[in-house]
């Protein structure tokens, strides 16, 4: 016996009655029809006007169509007919039970009075007791709310289906998808509950979804082992096959919520020019790629424009009237597209999908991570969302793999500096910070130093938060001060780890600038940054921080400080004479006759600027340097002392030498 007709046994002689009597049928409206995403009203008003011109009935039409069953419309339409009646009579779950024949009067009053003494849901009071079996209540269920029962075993999935919805959005909302045809999206469900769950996924996935009830035990455990049967499915070249649907013991999960791996979403190749030549026109046809596409297409679009065009970061504002998609490019955000109200929430849901985020949680900041291939470059991805009051804000952080693993000479440095930091770092144990603002480039510069060491002679381990790039060989742990493995506390744990090379990602406070400086007077070599100005600036934030001035002596090695600058579009790049009060304000002498910056061009967004590079200045930590720290002298004494070569005569070279324009120079170094 198929669903249908199961549910049809209930109120026998109404459904003869009904099915006998064709006028009953003239005087129904199709409204559950539409209810139920079973066919759009468009759909219903197109058949009643052909009706009229033809005069088969409608709902013979849509049967003739074959888009829904003879024995699913009895079922539909025999709810809508008696629905009126069925809602004055108002049966409880236990007494459509009873008038179904599956449990006995004594049975109910038993179970109700359970139900009395400890408030417990009256279903699961009568599966318990061993009243009646877990497919009748789902059957007495779908005659209350009017929906369709499916069995599920009875029932297999289209691979289309599954591969419609993520297996992370199904386990969700503890549905099964079954079928998929055209827009409409077939899912099983085990409580008539989950229906306003589905809501949100329909505008998430741009689909009509039609639930149909169904009985299960362990819904979790079926939708994981279908995902499972699609996966084997298509290594075995078949996608188009059907799961079995068959109930059968699925493995448990390998994922905890604790330690769920960063979710790997595979985009489609395409390929990534070396230059961002005709970008402008780029940014055009994103936003013609996403316009009308699924919600799914447009987050994949929206992320390979923004590696396309070399973006670092990705903004999504919500704005009045529309929403507002932003990449920055070389430190500076360009509009990209505009994307309509009514889809901003469906397009930050599906980036926490993909980065293993709370979908329902609008109300807090979150914090997530993507793993994806684009080409053959693999990409992680940092989410964060910010609750606003026009809706919530999303930037995704875009993070190259393979940008990471360059040297010490692919920084930007000096040849002097790029001498004095290779000699710095092959130093045995010791104190060497990176100071600078936010998005200076001091990860880069930190890993690129560690790609220096050794892996298979030294042990290195860094405490990061986040841990943005995966380094091979290097023990990297992610701090959650949420669990109270904060810097200081990891950073304890670690110092019994047998280490010689420390990353501490950030000195925050005293207690890990203590712990840290001690690190390096034991013996280790500890890498960590501040949030400083300049480099010297450094010693007088340890020194405010609480630490005594004779650890810092004792246990710095060198700071350096870094900035990152524009570099001048080749494309667009022209000579021009400067005038004296310009080259008075750079620093540069009267006799300069020449210098250069970029006109603007479609390659560089019309901004005169491509790329970014690096300028440094390397304060070292010299025995007179040394005493004068322990002797707690002013700072400007001793950067007057050090005598290193300031960022601001790094610049100022860059700029002679045509490869930062002037404006760029007073943007950035403080006059």
């Amino acid at each position: 016996m198929t669903a249908c007709c199961m549910v049809t046994t209930i109120h026998t002689r109404e459904i003869i009655m009904a099915t006998q009597d064709q006028n009953d049928y003239s005087k129904l409206n199709g409204d559950e029809l539409v209810r139920q995403d079973i066919i759009t009203r468009e759909e219903l008003d197109a058949l009643r006007a052909r009706e009229v011109s033809s005069g088969t009935p409608w709902y013979k039409q849509l049967i003739q169509q074959r888009k829904i069953t003879f024995q699913t419309l009895e079922n539909v339409l025999r709810y809508e007919f008696h629905s009126k009646a069925s809602r004055a009579a108002h049966q409880t779950l236990g007494e459509t039970l009873l008038s179904m024949g599956k449990i006995t009067e004594e049975q109910l009053v038993q179970a109700l009075a359970d139900q009395k003494r400890n408030g417990r849901l009256l279903g699961n009071i009568i599966l318990e007791n061993g009243f009646c079996t877990r497919e009748s209540i789902a059957l007495a269920l779908s005659h209350q709310y009017g929906m369709e029962y499916a069995a599920l075993d009875e029932t297999p999935s289209d691979a289309h289906a599954l591969q419609a919805v993520p297996e992370s959005l199904a386990l969700k909302n503890q549905m099964l998808p079954v079928s998929l045809e055209n827009d409409k999206l077939t899912v099983l469900i085990t409580s008539p509950q989950h229906r306003e769950r589905l809501k949100d996924v329909a505008v998430l996935l741009g689909k009509r979804i039609h639930a149909l009830l169904t009985a299960s035990e362990d819904m979790e455990q079926e939708i994981r082992l279908r995902y499972k049967e699609l996966s084997e499915i298509e290594d075995a070249g078949n996608g188009a096959g059907k799961t079995s649907g068959k109930p059968r013991k699925a493995p448990a999960s390998k994922r905890s919520a604790a330690g769920a791996a960063p979710t790997t979403t595979p985009l489609k190749p395409t390929p990534v020019p070396a230059s961002i030549q005709e970008s402008k026109s780029r940014f055009e046809d994103i936003s013609k790629a996403a316009a009308g596409a699924s919600v799914v297409k447009m987050v994949t679009t929206i992320i390979e424009g923004a590696v396309n065009a070399g973006a670092t970061d990705i903004h999504i504002d919500p704005q009045e009237p529309e929403s507002r998609v932003r990449y920055r490019i070389d430190g500076v955000l360009h509009d990209v597209m505009s994307i309509p109200e009514q889809q901003h929430h469906a397009i930050v849901s599906r980036i926490k999908i993909i980065s293993d985020l709370d979908i329902t949680e609008t109300r807090h900041p979150q914090d997530g991570h993507i793993s994806m291939t684009l080409g053959e470059r693999d990409f992680d991805v940092r989410v964060a969302t910010l609750p606003t009051y026009l809706g919530e804000r999303v930037v995704l952080r875009l993070l190259d793999q393979a940008a990471v693993l360059s040297g010490i000479k692919d920084l930007g440095l000096t040849s002097s500096d790029e001498g004095k930091v290779r000699r710095i770092i092959s130093q045995p144990y010791g104190m060497i910070l990176v100071t600078g603002p936010t998005g200076s480039g001091k990860t880069t510069t930190l890993y690129a130093a560690l790609n220096q060491k050794n892996v298979m002679t030294e042990s290195i381990v860094t405490l990061e938060d986040p841990v943005e790039y995966q380094l091979s060989g290097i023990n990297q742990v992610q701090i959650e001060t949420d669990i109270d493995m904060t810097f200081a506390n990891t950073l304890r744990a670690a110092m019994r780890q047998d280490i010689d090379v420390l990353l501490v990602g950030e000195i925050r406070d005293p207690e890990t600038a203590q712990i840290a400086i001690r690190a390096a007077m034991t013996g280790h070599l500890v890498f960590s940054t501040l949030h400083t100005n300049d480099a010297p600036e450094a010693i007088s934030t340890l020194r405010n921080m609480g630490v005594p001035a004779f650890l810092i002596a004792s246990a710095l090695t060198a700071v350096i400080g870094q900035r990152l600058v524009r570099k001048i579009c080749p494309a667009c790049k022209k000579q021009f004479k400067p005038g004296a009060p310009l080259l008075k304000s750079i620093g540069l002498p009267a006799t300069v006759k020449k210098l250069y910056r970029g006109q603007g061009c479609q390659a560089c967004h019309f901004t005169g600027n491509s790329g970014r590079t690096g300028i440094f200045e390397v304060f070292e930590v010299t025995p007179d340097i040394r005493e004068r720290i322990a002797a707690e002298e002013p700072i400007e004494a001793i950067v007057k002392a050090a005598k290193f070569s300031s960022m601001a005569v790094h610049c100022r070279a860059k700029v002679k030498e045509g490869i930062v324009n002037p404006e760029e120079y007073l943007r950035v170094i403080r006059v």
